[in-house]
């Protein structure tokens, strides 16, 4: 037998290599299976994705070792990991690699180490490149491709060989990664096996507590807690074929927790959505309801049917903050059966993870984006939370969107999918209604609650009373009846208008607690020399630095660069920095002046990046201990709070002057989001949105909580511009060090797309400079294209990477394929 295999170790320039299948290995390797393969002189990971009799006449190399007694990946994540390759167009061994661990790319590679180390007199002699690397090996063992850094490839691979030969360096075999299974294990013996003939005294004992369990076998960490040395003769029996280690036995799902009352329209939804889950049948369903409609208790009620059937679940959610949520419920209902997966784990912890997706043990999955590749086997649900969300898009390495790779993955595993929003994207919506998705609709909150009263506040109105106070104010020896001959100075403070403070004030004072949205960062925006104007900017990208007030520094928010902030002008070496507007610090300290007896936190990626951070404040807002919650983006979304009566929203224009078309729909998006936090208890909510643009139709709509009449606006407008969703999007980036070099790279590849444009079929837009141009010292260029289908538009790309491809490398350019981008920065 020979299996085709995906190679996924550290190992550029191969795809898929087909092996042998030894005798040993006879009938354990299945698609799917994750095994150690050799490759030239390594060892190295690979995923086999088919098993038959004659893949090729070549003469062929054996598998080595299969890591799991399971496939990794069942047939319906094979098939979704040569949808992500063909789909984003890459390769299928560079979609494997993207997906799977680091700890779980096994790998030996040739590493070099000091045998003898060079006395003074020889040392003297070395040219540079033969010192650096006798320093280097010195420090610890170090590879080829390590080494070559340090100087000439040719040079230095020559001098490693030197070395080997006068006995100054030694060779050896250094692997990286996990071999071991990290979940439950049980030993059995194999039906059949003779045992008889077994020698080694090790052996007799280890296959005796074996046999000695019966059917049911011995779990492997008993048998290593009990015999000395059981690891490897478990290897040993294994590899014989009188043994076989397997995942322990799944969990049932027993003793499921009772759930709620449904409403009627929960329950209609429910009776929708069942039949598909009971059928193995894969429909597509677009849950469309108001905030604290009851949305999570349907998901619940679904998976318990799904559980009952014997079939496993996958929740998506777009946050890691809305995971540790939304766990909860999850936990309650169905205990241990309920496994999370999220990019903030470890490598160990997330490899554990998959190890209980495969063994059984945690049969519902929670996670956002990356969690749709775990390794559940046998999905009978799948639920995409918030799927209006731009965070289910990857914006680095291979640009999937995780929403609609659930949405293929349901497919090829028949099982319905259902995304979920008050919100639904632009998409979603457009695919309901051409009859893709099924829609369902909650227009009702759970126990008939009202909708949170909605007020905007007209800045415009803030900013001229401010200006007219200012006036009536005498300034430079003025009395108070002579005219200030200047303009007055609007102070520099965070805008807070008179009807929000009060509002505050007034929910603090009845024990309700607030919500303050803010989506910026940081204490000021930018540090300004008001003598020479200079804005102390990024020295890796073409922004400007934040300052945060906590440790007095000036952060980059793209490439992490932080530097104190200085007391004078880098450019003037004056003492005329000032900082200009403000993010979510400023404005924690001004409620915090405002309201000196308030309790505030603030929640934000500077205060939940310690690990717990996010989950204590959590917790202290549902025991009430916490009074007002300032916050970016993540808390909006879905949290249900139900002692939280008023929110707020700082400025809601700031989403609304993107570049970027979908602006109205995520301003509209964010503010429904946000007004939907307050009001979910017994007392009545208040929502009061700050906003330069009352009359906006996003704002407007979002006032009024219209959904459809919002749609409708928007829709027009996207049709007559040709955009999603009535068109195919695709971006190209071109990133280099070299800005002429990119700008050449990026006209390059807008000559070879602009070859097969029509006017009405296919466009091409740039080239132009991102509006972000420079990021970590990468400058960027972008080329959009405008397709009404998507086949010409892949079949143009595909022949301008194939043109523009080989010089672009040449030139140390990075061509990066971004189907359907979501952000435009």
């Amino acid at each position: 037998m020979q299996a085709n295999i995906v190679i996924v170790g550290a190992t550029r320039g191969f795809e898929t290599l087909t092996y042998s299948i030894p005798q040993a290995l006879d009938g354990r390797v299945q698609p799917g299976h994750r095994v150690l393969a050799p490759l030239r002189s390594r060892k190295v990971t690979g995923v086999v994705t088919e098993v038959g009799e004659r893949l090729s006449t070549s003469e062929l190399k054996p598998i080595l070792e299969v890591l799991e007694p399971r496939p990794l990946f069942d047939r319906a994540h094979l098939q979704l990991m040569e949808f992500l390759a063909t789909y984003y167009m890459v390769s299928i061994a560079d979609a494997y690699r993207s997906v799977i661990p680091a700890v779980a790319r096994v790998e030996s590679r040739m590493a070099y180490t000091l045998a003898t180390p060079p006395d003074a007199l020889a040392r003297a002699t070395f040219t540079r490149v033969e010192r650096t690397i006798i320093e280097k090996i010195a420090k610890g063992a170090a590879t080829t491709r390590q080494l070559e850094k340090v100087g000439p490839p040719s040079e230095v691979r020559a001098t490693i060989a030197r070395f080997v030969a006068d006995g100054i360096l030694e060779r050896r075999n250094a692997t990286t990664g996990r071999h071991r299974e990290t979940a439950d294990l049980v030993a059995r013996l194999v039906d059949g096996a003779i045992v008889d003939g077994v020698r080694g005294a090790k052996q007799r004992e280890v296959l005796g507590a074996i046999a000695n369990a019966g059917a049911a076998g011995v779990r492997v960490e008993n048998l290593k807690a009990a015999i000395e040395g059981a690891s490897a003769t478990l290897k040993s029996l294994a590899s014989r074929g009188l043994i076989a280690i397997e995942a322990a036995p799944a969990a049932s799902n027993s003793g499921a927790a009772a759930g709620f009352d449904l409403t009627d329209e929960q329950q209609v939804a429910l009776d929708a959505i069942s039949p598909a889950i009971e059928h193995r049948r894969y429909e597509a369903f677009l849950l469309w309801g108001v905030t604290a409609s009851g949305k999570t208790e349907i998901y619940l009620n679904l998976a318990a049917r799904a559980l009952a059937a014997g079939r496993n679940v996958l929740i998506m959610v777009p946050e890691i903050a809305l995971a540790d949520e939304i766990v909860r419920s999850f936990r309650a209902r169905f205990g241990s059966l309920v496994g999370i997966a999220h990019s903030a784990q470890s490598v160990t912890e997330r490899w554990a993870s998959w190890m209980a997706a495969i063994g059984g043990q945690a049969r519902v999955m929670i996670g956002p984006r990356s969690a749709i590749f775990a390794p559940m086997h046998d999905i009978g649900l799948i639920v995409v939370d918030e799927e209006h969300d731009a965070s289910y898009k990857s914006e680095e390495g291979i640009y999937y969107h995780a929403r609609d790779l659930a949405v293929a993955l349901a497919g090829f595993s028949s099982c319905p999918i259902v995304l979920g929003s008050a919100t639904p994207s632009s998409e979603s919506y457009a695919n309901a209604r051409r009859g893709r998705y099924r829609l369902l609709r909650l227009l009702r909150r759970v126990n008939d609650r009202a909708m949170a009263s909605v007020e905007v506040v007209d800045m415009r109105r803030e900013v001229a009373d401010v200006r007219k106070l200012a006036a009536s104010k005498p300034t430079n020896g003025a009395g108070p009846g002579e005219k200030n001959s200047q303009a007055p100075e609007i102070p520099d403070t965070v805008p807070l208008s008179n009807s929000l403070v009060a509002a505050l004030r007034e929910n603090l004072a009845s024990g309700g607690q607030s919500m303050v949205f803010l989506n910026r960062r940081g204490f000021h925006n930018f540090l300004q020399c008001h003598i020479c104007g200079n804005v102390i900017a990024c020295t890796n990208c073409s922004v400007s630095m934040t300052f945060h007030m906590r440790d007095r520094s000036l952060r980059c928010h793209y490439c992490g660069n932080h530097i104190a902030a200085p007391d004078t002008c880098p450019e003037c070496k004056g003492y005329g920095l000032k900082g200009q507007g403000f993010g979510t610090e400023r404005l924690t300290q001004t409620l915090a002046e405002l309201m000196p007896g308030a309790r505030i936190e603030r929640m934000d990626s500077d205060t939940s990046s310690v690990r717990g951070a996010r989950a204590r404040m959590l917790a202290e807002l549902r025991a009430g201990e916490i009074d007002i919650l300032v916050g970016t983006q993540m808390i909006t979304k879905g949290f249900d709070f139900p002692g939280v009566t008023l929110a707020a929203v700082v400025n809601a224009d700031m989403a609304l002057n993107m570049p970027d078309f979908r602006s109205a729909e995520r301003t509209f998006q964010l503010l429904t989001q946000i007004a939907g936090r307050a009001g979910r208890g017994e007392r009545p909510g208040r929502v009061i949105i700050q906003t330069y643009a009352p009359n906006h139709y996003s704002v407007r709509a979002a006032r009024d909580q219209d959904y459809a009449r919002f749609m409708r606006r928007e829709l027009e407008l996207r049709r007559d511009l040709m955009y999603p969703p009535f068109a195919r999007l695709a971006m190209v980036r071109v990133e280099g060090a070299e800005p002429q070099i990119v700008r050449r790279a990026a006209e390059a590849v807008a000559k070879a797309l602009a070859k097969d444009t029509t006017p009405e079929g296919m466009r091409v837009l740039g080239p132009a400079p991102a509006p972000i141009e420079r990021i970590k010292q990468r400058y960027r260029w972008q080329v959009m294209i405008k397709s009404r289908e998507l086949k010409p538009m892949r079949a143009a790309i595909s022949a301008m990477r194939a043109e523009v491809g080989p010089s672009a490398e040449r030139d140390d350019i990075f061509l990066a394929i971004d189907i359907d981008p979501v952000r435009m920065l």
